[in-house]
């Protein structure tokens, strides 16, 4: 009986901690201030249906996991910063404004007994605003990983915020809305 009891504690001592998952992307985006003279609100919105940016599978059972960061007020910081170093001014203005939605950034990982399949989602859309008219563009990027064995969390956070720097710079090098915020 004692037995049994040390190996119950033992096994409870080993149950896992629900990950802990990051994402933090940078910008790197070149410095020529194409955003020069240009003033503009600028915001940053999660639209995601789902607060959950990890997803993992194990058979018919899904458990979903936010990030441990704030996710959206980091993201707004650090397209605030790339818009700055552009030379934009981010103003309260009334007929200018730009914002950001999030409408999908997630890892879904699927576990299986010998291997796991991660699916990465991001997807971002820009609405302008200027002087009455509205212009606005989606952005996205998957990508899929197959690996034995279990998923490591930490390869699965710096695919995700790999695929999201890419998105974001894809968004932020598109000249389409940086010329109609400028008209």
């Amino acid at each position: 009986m004692r037995i049994m009891l040390l190996c119950l504690v033992m096994l409870a001592g080993c149950a896992s901690k629900p990950p802990m998952l990051i994402v933090s992307p940078q910008v790197f985006w070149p410095q020529a201030p194409s955003l020069a003279q240009s003033s503009f609100n600028f915001y940053l919105l999660d639209q995601r249906s789902s607060m959950n940016t990890l997803v993992i599978v194990r058979g018919k059972k899904n458990q979903g996991y936010a990030t441990a960061n704030n996710l959206r007020a980091e993201l707004e910081q650090t397209v605030a910063n790339a818009l700055k170093q552009r030379g934009a001014n981010l103003v309260n203005q009334d007929t200018r404004s730009l914002t950001i939605q999030i409408n999908q950034l997630q890892a879904r990982v699927n576990q299986r007994p010998l291997d796991h399949e991660v699916v990465n989602s991001v997807t971002m859309t820009v609405l302008v605003q200027n002087n009455g008219n509205s212009f606005s563009k989606a952005y996205s990027g998957d990508s899929r990983q197959i690996a034995p064995l279990q998923a490591d969390i930490a390869v699965i956070e710096r695919e995700l915020r790999v695929l999201t720097e890419q998105v974001l710079t894809d968004l932020l090098q598109d000249d389409s809305w940086q010329t109609f915020i400028r008209e």
